[in-house]
């Protein structure tokens, strides 16, 4: 049973110079067919399909995928599971993300669910960053904030930035056929045929307007970071990963001023948590998932809000409030438990009280003395 997180921690689940490969990574792809135009897939196909994406999936332990899973495995020990509190599961994010799903059939679900459950834009984020891109949300309109504020996060706190990679997270990688080959071959083992048939059936599949053509949020709600690692063939570096479709959840029910600040904050403090070994806990299941998280609040909001941080004012302030109150779940007994909407409110507030009851505005705590002040402030937090 472990008692530590040793690996990244995600930031949402609806329901989490590197990636250099061996010769064996690189995959031929000249057998793999370009999906062109539009195709129409019945819901029988689609449920077929779906089947066929779940009886293929390996779980015997032994592949790519399996070792890269080790690396992101929390404690599933549920002996210390949270006691529920007052709880509503329903936000306006998370209410609008359900809504973008209002039009898919029960085949539909089914088969973003079974594709879901290889976590291909994950594994392909990790594995191959190089492909991704450079650019954060849809359209880029992300792209100036983030870039900015990961620079900032950089120079703010005390740890070693070196080697920190900023990646995103896009949907289109699904209706890319040599990617998704990729994806079935090297990190799930499956062999040249199988892959090469699975990659175009599923590039057909989601190439479709009900799924936006991959850029359905439904993909890539997520974010999240990552310590590195090296595994046979690749070398995997510290990492953070910004999914567009949380970003364009949150920018469409008003919060795109600060959203993108506020969450790569957060997934940047979870980069301070790696660097200074404070995943270590006596805590539990979804305990110590959510005491990672919460300190990962508290980090953002001191960066925030502080002078020498992205220094927000009390309107804006109270804006990215929301945006960790909206990402709150009620998922006591879950082990991913990232603290109740209240909770995460409570964390951030705290992280602001902060640097509003320094004598000296200019000053930065060292990250481990937050860290000590957050242990201490966490019971009431929860409570």
């Amino acid at each position: 049973m472990k008692k530590s997180l040793a690996g990244p921690a995600i930031l949402l689940t609806l329901v989490l110079a590197g990636g250099l490969a061996t010769s064996t990574a690189q995959a031929s792809t000249s057998t793999v067919q370009s999906v062109a135009a539009t195709q129409a897939v019945s819901p029988e196909q689609t449920s077929a399909l779906a089947a066929k994406l779940n009886a293929l999936r390996p779980t015997d332990g032994s592949t790519l995928a399996a070792q890269l899973n080790a690396q992101v495995a929390i404690d599933d020990d549920l002996s210390a599971a949270v006691l529920p509190t007052a709880c509503n599961p329903s936000t306006p994010v998370r209410d609008w993300a359900a809504a973008q799903r209002a039009d898919w059939t029960a085949a539909d679900q089914q088969f973003a669910d079974a594709l879901n459950s290889f976590q291909p834009l994950l594994f392909d984020a990790l594995l191959w960053p190089q492909d991704a891109g450079s650019t954060f949300g849809l359209n880029g309109e992300f792209s100036t904030d983030i870039t900015h504020t990961f620079r900032d996060l950089g120079r703010f706190w005390d740890i070693d930035a070196t080697g920190i990679r900023l990646v995103p997270m896009k949907g289109t990688m699904l209706t890319d056929p040599a990617r998704m080959y990729r994806l079935f071959h090297v990190v799930y083992g499956l062999n040249d045929a199988i892959s090469t048939a699975l990659a175009t059936e599923v590039v057909t599949t989601v190439n479709q307007p009900k799924f936006d053509y991959g850029n359905h949020p439904f993909f890539s709600f997520n974010a999240f970071a990552y310590p590195g690692a090296v595994i046979p063939g690749f070398v995997i570096p510290k990492m953070i990963v910004m999914g567009d479709g949380v970003l364009e959840a949150f920018k469409a029910i008003g919060y795109s001023d600060v959203t993108a600040q506020a969450i790569l904050a957060h997934e940047y403090g979870h980069q301070v948590q790696f660097a200074d070994n404070l995943f270590t806990t006596a805590l539990t299941g979804p305990e110590a998932t959510r005491r990672v998280e919460l300190m990962a609040d508290s980090f953002a909001a001191y960066f925030l809000t502080h002078a020498r941080g992205d220094a927000l004012q009390y309107k804006r302030i109270q804006q990215f409030d929301q945006v960790f109150f909206q990402l709150g779940d009620c998922g006591f007994t879950n082990p991913g438990h990232h603290g109740t909407h209240t909770q995460r409110l409570r964390a951030v507030d705290w992280g602001y009280s902060i640097v509003q009851s320094a004598p000296n505005q200019g000053h930065i705590l060292p990250s481990r003395t937050f860290a000590g002040l957050f242990e201490t402030q966490l019971p009431i937090i929860v409570a």
